[in-house]
């Protein structure tokens, strides 16, 4: 495959995973869900999305709309947290999202906003583009938010097509814990104990973005409710376990508990694509290329896929050169 076919195979592959992931929280979609039984994780796909939808305008409008009637279910403490780990991202994009937001809802999302958009803007670029880096011209209604973030769009409006109401499935099973447990480290601990245990706090750290000292909390509250046991020993070989995962499985009708590193392979997948969007990308032999994704093969998925996620995703264990088929698939 030539890299321009393997670019647009990428990018189609890329933009296809949005669409099902959104659809699958709620937003209107034509695409069918298949996987709609994989939990998502909210605040690493809008992390992701605040970059990648800027090459589909509608998907991006319909994510602003999802927000402001779900964004109360997003906690802003792990969006931060993962946004500081992550290679790739997107943050002046994340701002403007966030800026949206915090018009409806300034207490919680203000500071967010302020903190990714960063000083004052003096200069605009055009907010949207397609994978060839073409941005959009015709903008005759400017958005005056969009300016202040330092983006150039038309006004955006919401549709209102967005439903209050989330799809029970697995994909939405964060979202729907959090209705339960509150906006907290909760969640995530429960679902990496229901995939994983026995585990160790650094189990949940790694697939969390917590810090090691939040979640240690978090497990002690949880085990002085009954909903978690654990081993004996020091803080750090102590194996920790759900007591009854059985009743959190029927709670939520739980199917498969299976999880996956989402921010790992979101950040495979940006850092891929700024190599695919490299200047002298057709200049590179193909030996080099495949350097290149095997560097960030290394640096990614090789750190991070636990033996017990997805199948698919095993075959990112040896390289990426299958990556958009295995995209297109998730």
């Amino acid at each position: 495959m030539s890299v321009q076919k393997y670019k647009e195979f990428f990018y189609e592959a890329v933009q296809d995973l949005l669409w099902r992931q959104w659809t699958a929280l709620g937003i209107p979609g034509q695409i069918h869900v298949v996987g709609s039984e994989k939990i998502l994780d909210p605040e690493a796909l809008l992390v992701f999305s605040a970059g990648f939808a800027r090459y589909d305008q509608r998907l991006y409008d319909m994510i602003l709309e999802w927000l402001q009637i779900h964004s109360s279910q997003i906690n802003l403490q792990r969006l931060k947290a993962i946004t500081a780990k992550v290679q790739w991202k997107d943050i002046h994009s994340l701002g403007y999202m966030a800026s949206v937001v915090s018009q409806n809802d300034p207490s919680r999302w203000a500071k967010a906003a302020q903190d990714y958009i960063g000083p004052g803007k003096t200069s605009s670029t055009p907010l949207f583009q397609n994978q060839n880096g073409e941005k959009e011209t015709f903008i005759p209604h400017k958005d005056s938010l969009a300016l202040h973030c330092g983006f150039l769009r038309n006004e955006w409006r919401n549709s209102k097509k967005t439903s209050s109401l989330l799809p029970e499935t697995d994909a939405t099973l964060v979202l729907r814990m959090r209705g339960l447990f509150g906006i907290s480290a909760r969640v995530e601990a429960l679902l990496v104990l229901l995939d994983l245990s026995p585990c160790k706090v650094q189990d949940i750290v790694d697939y969390s973005g917590f810090t090691w000292k939040s979640i240690q909390d978090v497990l002690e509250e949880l085990g002085a409710s009954g909903f978690v046991s654990s081993t004996q020993g020091d803080k750090r070989g102590k194996l920790y376990f759900l007591s009854s995962p059985q009743k959190l499985r029927n709670l939520f009708g739980i199917r498969n508990p299976a999880l996956t590193n989402w921010i790992s392979l979101y950040d495979t997948i940006g850092l891929v694509s700024d190599l695919l969007n490299t200047p002298q990308l057709q200049d590179l032999s193909k030996e080099t290329i495949q350097g290149e994704l095997q560097a960030i093969h290394e640096r990614t998925i090789l750190r991070t896929l636990r033996p017990n996620h997805n199948p698919l995703l095993q075959k990112l264990t040896s390289n990426l050169s299958n990556f958009p088929h295995i995209i297109q698939h998730i």
